[in-house]
């Protein structure tokens, strides 16, 4: 009877109902699944591979290397790992801000397919489809959190749902709002949107710079990491496993070493400091990574000269947003100069506040950069920078 009936359908009430958009509340759930889902393998997959490469499986079995993944893709999403070894204890806080860069990524890429493969009727159903999206990815993390659990090693579970429905906000969220192809632009003052855009630009200017300083300091001790590493007995199986922990981490290194252009500074451990005015070191852990870090003493006079970074990086961000989104009287040059620094230097503390955390027990519960010095540097060497660029280019336009 279906084809019969087919057949006696108009073909362009067939077509209409092929090319009838999917509800966006279903393509929603589908990413709010899939996302997590498909990093989680991947997940699994290197913990699975990182333990036969190590020792052909003869220690431990499949289901704890498949807990150590998911154990590492929770604590991306700043789910707190307890772990508990007989007498000692200790509970793991810091975030591999890579591995939680790729689950932001991958949530943003399946909101858009969400949003641009269904019908976006208005904001209210873009609300109730970013709703649906996050509470599943928080749903799909809290279950995870449940399964991975043991007496040993047992995440938190609110901060694993948490975690989740943050991820599914900010990745899925953004996604969904870019895909939905919504004419929300006009309704946002372009004076808001500049400083947005000038602050983002700030901050991705300066952490690229704390990733090339962090880069030329471990080439220039490179060595030493490679002793570390020859130290651990690692195999060329080993090395790429301590290759993708490090790229883990990398976005964690490139954030303190922001702060360190900032002047703060950051800690590896209680009582230690590492700055531009001082260097303050006790033991570290074996991990190359840490080989970049200066000798302990005071570092050269000419380090000081670091001090200008975050000041020419919203020069920069500045003049590429008066470009798009030019200014012509001084007020409004004023403010979206210094508007781009000051929300620079605050978007960049809240992220070298998720650089820190407890890697260990005893002083390696603290690392990080001292939030407060640092929620004062970035705002007034970004502000300053951008007010007097907003000026000076506000001046040039309107001489030309």
């Amino acid at each position: 009877m279906a084809p019969m009936t087919d057949l006696l359908d108009p073909p362009a009430t067939r077509d209409a109902a092929a090319s009838a958009p999917r509800s966006l509340t279903l393509t929603s759930a589908l990413a709010g699944l899939a996302a997590p889902a498909i990093v989680l393998a991947g997940c699994m997959v290197v913990a699975l591979v990182g333990w036969y490469a190590s020792d052909a499986g003869a220690h431990g079995t499949t289901r704890d290397a498949l807990r150590v993944g998911t154990d590492a893709w929770l604590m991306a999403h700043g789910a707190h790992l307890h772990l508990a070894t007989g007498s000692v204890a200790v509970t793991l806080t810091a975030l591999p801000l890579g591995l939680t860069a790729v689950s932001l990524y991958v949530a943003h890429r399946l909101g858009v397919w969400a949003a641009s493969t269904s019908a976006v009727e208005d904001a209210r159903a873009l609300g109730v489809a970013t709703l649906v999206l996050s509470g599943l990815y928080g749903v799909v993390a809290l279950v995870c959190a449940v399964l991975a659990g043991t007496a040993s090693a047992a995440p938190s579970l609110p901060w694993s749902f948490l975690g989740g429905v943050v991820v599914g906000l900010a990745g899925g969220g953004t996604g969904l709002l870019r895909g939905s192809r919504l004419a929300w632009r006009h309704r946002v003052p372009e004076s808001l949107r500049a400083c947005a855009l000038g602050a983002v630009s700030a901050t991705l200017l300066l952490v690229a710079a704390g990733s090339v300083l962090a880069t030329v300091a471990l080439l220039v001790d490179f060595d030493t990491a490679a002793n570390v590493l020859s130290r651990l007995h690692a195999d060329v199986a080993g090395g790429l496993l301590y290759t993708v922990v490090v790229a883990a981490v990398a976005p964690n290194a490139a954030l303190l070493s922001s702060s360190y252009l900032l002047g703060p500074g950051f800690s590896v451990g209680a009582g230690t400091l590492v700055s531009p005015a001082a260097v303050t070191l006790g033991p570290v852990p074996a991990f190359p990574l840490l080989a970049a870090l200066p000798a302990p003493g005071t570092p050269p006079a000419w380090l000081d000269a670091l001090v200008v970074a975050p000041v020419a990086a919203a020069v920069l961000a500045t003049v590429l947003v008066l470009r798009r989104h030019p200014a012509l009287t001084y007020d409004v040059g004023l403010l979206r100069g210094a508007g781009s620094g000051v929300l620079g230097g605050l978007l960049l503390t809240g992220l070298v506040a998720l650089a820190g955390g407890a890697v260990g027990p005893g002083r390696m519960s603290d690392i990080g950069a001292p939030l407060l010095d640092t929620l004062v540097a970035a705002p007034v060497a970004m502000g300053v920078g951008g007010l007097f660029t907003g000026v000076a280019v506000t001046w040039w336009a309107r001489r030309r």
